[in-house]
């Protein structure tokens, strides 16, 4: 017997990179149908609460998207479950925020806090290019846009820098070898390098290979690759805090005793402070 749409997500399987705890609840939120893949995706509930902390429970934070308190692209969106995915911007006019959805290095759901002069654009990447009742171009980007009468360099893998307040079209990145690109999907999701070459399959898929900043060289499928910019200077956003470069298993706990020697050195410090008050 056939049955409707499931309505429900138990936590247990639920995307890791959102980061829920398995012993706080049964269920998650499940994301609405919208611009992003529900597994490609971060409920507008699970960053008030979980993520920026606004919330305490579900329901405090659909109480603040029903007053229209957050943008989502310059758009008050009041849904809990609106599936809000890379490179959306989040903004609570309330408190001056705005954040970006990115993936960091271990390609888990990261949120970075962004300037004035960048909450108004993100980037977008062409996922279709066809034309319309009337022979109208239309380009179809990786959030769900249908942009008319877009600029004719745009193909299908190219990015450009889109203004969600004024709605065009700004400086165009190519998808060819030399520039710089975050992998969006596979192993090595939120790893960033330079794209070496792409290596064609006519009839499967095609291999992207890309070089990271250290010199480490890894390959992803080709629709996996995101351009964010001509080389790493030229880059029009903030990059998450490793600028996703990897690191081996030595190196992080290298970097975990680094940064439990710095807190215990601060406790130290601030003991001996108020000992002296």
């Amino acid at each position: 017997m056939a049955r409707g749409p499931k309505l429900h997500l138990k936590r247990l399987f639920a995307p890791k990179d959102w980061m829920l705890s398995k012993m706080t609840g049964i269920y998650a939120p499940r994301p609405k149908a919208g611009p992003h893949k529900l597994r490609e995706c971060l409920p507008l509930l699970i960053i008030l609460r979980n993520r920026l902390k606004y919330a305490l429970t579900g329901t405090e934070a659909s109480m603040i998207l029903r007053q229209r308190l957050v943008n989502v692209d310059n758009k008050p969106r009041t849904c809990p479950k609106y599936p809000a995915g890379f490179q959306d911007v989040i903004e609570i006019p309330k408190t001056g925020e705005a954040f970006r959805i990115m993936y960091d290095v271990k390609g888990r759901f990261t949120l970075i806090k962004l300037k004035d002069s960048e909450a108004d654009i993100k980037l977008c990447k062409v996922q279709n290019v066809w034309t319309t009742t009337g022979r109208v171009p239309v380009v179809t980007t990786h959030d769900g846009k249908r942009i008319r009468y877009p600029d004719p360099k745009l193909k299908i893998g190219d990015s450009f820098v889109y203004n969600v307040k004024t709605n065009k079209i700004g400086q165009i990145f190519k998808f060819k070898a030399g520039r710089v690109c975050m992998a969006i999907g596979g192993a090595n999701r939120g790893r960033i390098g330079e794209l070496m070459d792409i290596e064609r399959h006519p009839g499967a898929f095609d291999i992207a290979h890309l070089k990271d900043e250290n010199g480490h060289e890894f390959a992803t499928r080709a629709k996996n690759v995101f351009i964010i910019g001509n080389s790493m200077e030229d880059c029009p956003i903030t990059l998450p805090k490793a600028r996703g470069l990897k690191m081996d298993v030595i190196e992080e706990r290298l970097e975990k005793l680094a940064t439990a020697e710095q807190k215990k050195q601060a406790l130290a410090k601030a003991s001996k402070k108020a000992r002296k008050h």
